[in-house]
Parts: C-alpha cells; structure tokens; sequence
C-alpha cells in the first residue's frame, strides 16, 4: 500500500476537466518527500494524476510526453486522450511481471468532450463516466466526490470539490498531506493553478 502513497483525483466539469493532489512522498513509516510532483502536463489539451513510487511515475511520464510529441510530428495534430491511454496501458501492460508501481487517472478535452480515463498497475483502462480518486487517501475522496458531485458542475465548482476531497484525505490518511495542488484541462488548454489560487479555494 505504500507504493500508492498520497491521493489523486479527477473530474469533469462543464467544459473542462479538474485534477488534483496532495504533495507527500512517503516510504512506509517515513516521508520521503513534501514536494512530490503528481500532476503533470502530457499535451497541450491532456493532463494527468499519477500516485504511486516517483522514479517510476516520472520514467512514464517522460514516455507518454515523448510518444505525444512524436505523434504530433507525424501527424500534425494532438494525440487523442483515448489514444495516448492505450499507449500508457500498452507500456503498463508489457511490463506486468516487473510493475510500474502505480495508478492514475488521463483527462483531455477534444472538440468539446471531455475524456477521464484511469490506468491500474498492470496496464488496465477504464473510462470514467464523472469522476476518479486514486491513492490511499481514495476512499476518503470518493466520499466527498460521491456526496457533492453533480453533472452540470461548473469548473469553478468543480475546482472547489476537488480541493475538498484532497483536503480531507490529508486530515484522514496519514500518507497524504502537506499541499494541495490542482490543474485543469479547457479549452484554452493544459494550466496549474497558482499557490495563491488553491489557497483561495481553501478559504471557501
């Protein structure tokens, strides 16, 4: 359990997507870190939340940028989310008898529609219909997400939850903590929000 240490979430809103998580790297009984990166920019229109063991989260995510970038050179345009998931499902799937010690969730934003799908371990995917918590604070945040999550949800409201379901999962799990970061996928593209923007959803 400790490889899946800290907390990811991700939903959609009308017109874009929200991710967010918390910033622990943990070591079974010892934090490793309070500025582990768990959000990260894989296309212009496409993000993604990974939990899990660090080397291994940054040696995929160099991959799927590196497969996005190749497919744009070749092509001449974006990478599905769909698509770039398969390739993460792919690269998981080949390497089943020596795992990437991870989970996480894709969002991106194609002609409109908002795509969130979520990747085990071995390499499985599933596309979600609204929202996705990973990690071990998970249980937690899906009681937020599952209480106050509704269809129509405005990014700006979809920002707030998902700041209160990682909120709660650091007050509950003790391998989730320190900040709270979050990132959204619209149609102006891939975008943080700034340390000054996430604590003004905290005051909320």
């Amino acid at each position: 359990m400790e490889y899946f240490a800290g907390t990811i979430v991700g939903l959609k809103t009308e017109g874009g997507a929200v991710l967010a998580s918390d910033t622990r790297a943990v070591g079974y009984y010892l934090v490793l870190s309070k500025r582990a990166r768990k959000l990260f920019r894989l296309e212009e229109r496409i993000g993604a939340a990974f939990s899990g063991a660090p080397g291994d989260i940054q040696t995929l995510v160099s991959l799927l940028q590196a497969e996005a970038n190749l497919y744009r050179l070749e092509h001449g345009r974006s990478i599905s989310t769909r698509g770039l998931a398969q390739v993460a499902s792919n690269v998981l799937q080949s390497r089943r008898w020596y795992p990437y010690l991870l989970e996480g969730v894709l969002c991106g934003l194609e002609e409109g529609k908002v795509s969130l799908l979520t990747l085990d371990p071995l390499g499985g995917r599933v596309e979600e219909e609204d929202f996705y918590a990973g990690g071990t604070g998970a249980q937690v945040a899906y009681g937020v997400l599952e209480k106050n999550y509704r269809k129509e949800l405005s990014l700006q409201e979809g920002k707030k939850l998902a700041v209160d379901a990682i909120r709660t999962a650091i007050e509950r799990d003790a391998a989730t903590g320190d900040k709270v970061v979050v990132s959204v996928v619209d149609e102006r593209g891939y975008a943080e929000l700034t340390d000054e923007e996430v604590d003004g959803l905290l005051r909320k």
